[in-house]
């Protein structure tokens, strides 16, 4: 408790501007009754902004920085809304809603600050800050429409100007991903800006308007029925019945299709997709049109005459048109294509799904003919049919031919349109999410040629196995392995060929990379890599070991259990025979696929893959395997050895597979690895590397980011699954130098999808039920 009231008692002194302004905002509250008369909800969201806002700026500027332009943004983004609203009648051309006072909020100058703060970031990160508080900011003004928002606005623009100001030297133009990205962005927020005004219960900014494209008011069905009661008012009965098509859940989900289907497309524009492109800038199209058609066209009113009709009928179309705008200039940005028959294969499902869809609905409706109003016709069931795969913001000028009265038939009406849009998002999220990979056979085998003649590190040879693809530089000189996995291009080790083109691989793949839209990721790579990719994030995810063989000796206390499990063997008349797997006879490898298979079934959970081999990869006629076999030809247990290359010879030799009989004498594996060590010495090699032991480390009593101590968190919670911490433990029996391997990624906002790729290359055939099974003995042997 003491603890906790220290660090209470230290925020003032850390944030001062922070603490200041929200004291104030409590003080002025109360002494002025408007903590009440205002809501105490508005002051509780004004507490959370300016103590995330400030706080951030006051952790990248001085105190005196900071209050300075808090307080200059504050004060201009007030008065400039003031002058707007009071000294131009803005409530007669912004919103006709817009009260001429002014409202002040403290969140104009946090916003304010914030903005200009973000001079002090990474451009990259500057340039995404920047973009979604103004586009945050943007949207609330023009479809809320409030002062507030308006003053808000304005203090980021403020902001900006400051921090564009204080900026040391112009930014570089940003890359192709980047710029996806800031347009993806700007997509989405166009997107949600309507709903948002929907949601509100004031929106009345100037393009609050594009809220009725979603929803609609929801009139009583009695009320409806009383109205077309009556012959004289044929108008009030249309729109009426326009509106109750919008009511019900189904109908609200219909309403946000728009929104979902922009979201989608904004997900393939971040991927560089060229038919996100053309499908986005297609829906911006007509929205234009039917923004025009649907802003003219009320019966009842006239044409808009004066200067702010004009203005409200106008300004309306000038997000759509801005987007579309934003996409022109940006299109050489979208060139990355889905594989071939791709987009043949969507729409043969989306054309297969609305006939299945209108069939069901048309089938339905006729045989539920008696709940619809009128008596639903075979005619007026297929009249009505296009209109329920639209939103129901957009029916309002179309008339009615049925209307359902009874549950069955609304549940009908309302749901068919909902089953296709969600197939057809899921299926075009889905495109968006496929990789062009051109997997051949001789992309290997000159990746392997590569490896033979350069070699590379312990674990390079993991290159040559099924289910990697191969980037080869421009040269030829050096490949990379990699598999893309959601959109997450994730190396199998490092770069290999000639150490001139290995140096400069590396960039050059995350250019590729971002060519089609993928995040790279190095993974299980050495410092020397990671310290060539010095803008790139990293963290430790494997601790290699590694013998040295140099005037080994298996003499000391130290070396006690490696002499005693030699000794058991001896006694056992057990001996290790050298070989490899395909030339091994029948009867071993009968019992080695057994004993494989028996140690999968114990565990009862899929094996691991990506960079540990199983039995396919001792195939293999590189690989050897060291194997523990008795007299009786009884086998107690399998090592193999990846070789490793220099100048194309074997210098070295990496541990992979470890399997152990059931019934093997206490000691097999110790027994295996030692004499592998000693064969090696004998021989001359460099080294004996026992490989990484995956989410295990040696604890170096440094102090750790967040993200290595959430990978610490996860090898202890699996650690009873799949024991590596056990692993890295047996292997420091063999007094090992420890090497760490890293994973280097080149954005923190990618590790989501970096940290699914990862957990579908190590079980890429993992199913639900066996996740549930690994999840209940994770939980069950804690």
């Amino acid at each position: 408790m003491t603890a906790w009231l220290g660090k209470l008692a230290r925020i003032p002194r850390a944030f001062p501007v922070t603490t200041t302004v929200v004291a104030l905002l409590w003080l002025i509250g109360l002494a002025t009754g408007s903590l009440w008369s205002g809501g105490l909800a508005q002051y509780l969201g004004n507490t959370v902004l300016v103590v995330a806002l400030c706080g951030f700026a006051e952790r990248r500027l001085t105190a005196v920085r900071t209050a300075s332009i808090f307080l200059v943004t504050q004060v201009l983004g007030t008065a400039a809304t003031a002058v707007l609203v009071i000294g131009t009648g803005a409530d007669q051309w912004w919103s006709p809603d817009l009260r001429p006072a002014v409202e002040v909020s403290p969140s104009a100058g946090a916003i304010g600050v914030a903005v200009a703060a973000t001079s002090a970031l990474p451009v990259v990160w500057r340039r995404r800050l920047r973009l979604l508080l103004l586009l945050a900011v943007g949207m609330l003004a023009l479809y809320v429409g409030s002062s507030t928002q308006l003053s808000q606005a304005f203090a980021a623009l403020l902001g900006l100007a400051l921090g564009v100001r204080a900026e040391r030297e112009r930014p570089p133009a940003p890359s192709s991903g980047e710029a996806r990205l800031l347009v993806a962005v700007a997509v989405a927020a166009s997107a949600v800006g309507p709903l948002v005004a929907a949601v509100s219960q004031t929106a009345n900014g100037p393009l609050a308007v594009f809220q009725y494209l979603l929803v609609g008011t929801q009139p009583d069905p009695g009320f409806v029925d009383l109205v077309c009661a009556d012959p004289s008012t044929p108008l009030e009965c249309h729109g009426l019945r326009a509106e109750l098509r919008m009511s019900g859940l189904g109908s609200s989900f219909m309403s946000v299709i728009p929104v979902v289907l922009l979201l989608v497309l904004a997900e393939g524009l971040r991927r560089g997709r060229k038919f996100a492109w053309w499908a986005t800038t297609v829906l911006n199209f007509a929205l234009v049109g039917l923004g025009a058609v649907l802003l003219t066209s009320y019966p009842d009113e006239s044409l808009p005459l004066s200067t702010s009709d004009w203005a409200q009928t106008l300004v309306p179309l000038a997000q759509p048109i801005a987007i579309l705008v934003l996409l022109v200039v940006t299109r050489a940005r979208f060139e990355v294509s889905a594989p071939r028959g791709t987009y043949h294969a969507f729409a043969a499902l989306a054309a297969k799904t609305l006939l299945g869809c209108a069939v069901v609905y048309v089938w339905g409706a006729y045989l539920l003919s008696d709940q619809f109003e009128p008596t639903a016709t075979l005619t007026g069931i297929l009249t009505d049919l296009p209109t329920r795969f639209a939103p129901p913001g957009y029916l309002g000028a179309i008339e009615t031919a049925v209307l359902p009265t009874g549950w069955l038939a609304t549940t009908l009406h309302q749901w068919i349109g909902v089953v296709f849009w969600l197939v057809v998002l899921t299926g075009g999220l889905i495109t968006f999410r496929k990789a062009i990979v051109e997997r051949r056979a001789a992309d290997r085998a000159r990746a392997r040629e590569l490896l033979e003649a350069h070699g590379g590190t312990s674990m390079s040879h993991m290159i040559t196995w099924p289910g990697n693809d191969y980037w080869f530089t421009p040269d030829g000189d050096a490949v990379i392995a990699y598999r893309v996995i959601s959109s997450v291009a994730l190396t199998t080790g490092e770069p290999v060929g000639t150490p001139a083109a290995r140096s400069a691989a590396a960039s050059e793949f995350a250019r590729f990379c971002a060519r089609n839209g993928w995040t790279p990721c190095f993974y299980s790579i050495t410092d020397d890599l990671r310290q060539d990719l010095p803008s790139w994030n990293s963290v430790q995810v494997a601790e290699e070991t590694v013998v040295p063989l140099d005037g080994l000796e298996f003499r000391g206390k130290k070396w006690q259990d490696v002499r005693t499990a030699m000794n058991k063997a001896e006694k056992s008349g057990v001996t290790a025979e050298w070989l490899s797997y395909v030339d091994a006879p029948q009867w071993m490898c009968s019992q080695i696929e057994a004993l494989s298979g028996q140690w999968l079934a114990d565990k009862g959970l899929p094996e691991m893959r990506f960079t540990l081999g199983g039995l396919d990869e001792l195939a293999d006629p590189d690989v050897r395997c060291l194997v523990a076999v008795d007299e009786q030809r009884q086998v107690h247990g399998v090592t193999s050895w990846l070789p490793v290359r220099n100048e194309g010879r074997v210098v070295a030799w990496t541990l992979d597979f470890m399997r152990r009989a059931p019934g093997a004498f206490p000691g097999v594996m110790e027994f295996l690895i030692a004499s592998m060590v000693l064969r090696c010495r004998d021989d001359g090699s460099e080294y004996l590397s026992l490989s990484g032991a995956p989410l295990a480390r040696l604890d170096r009593d440094e102090q750790t980011a967040l993200l290595q101590r959430l990978l610490d968190f996860v090898g202890k919670t699996l650690e009873p699954v799949y024991g590596f911490r056990s692993l890295l433990a047996f292997k420091a029996k063999f007094q090992p130098a420890y090497l760490p391997l890293y994973m280097a990624y080149p954005r923190v906002a990618a590790l989501p999808s970096i940290g699914n790729a990862i957990a579908k290359a190590y079980l890429p055939k993992l199913t639900f039920g066996q996740a549930v099974q690994l999840l209940s003995k994770v939980i069950t042997r804690r």
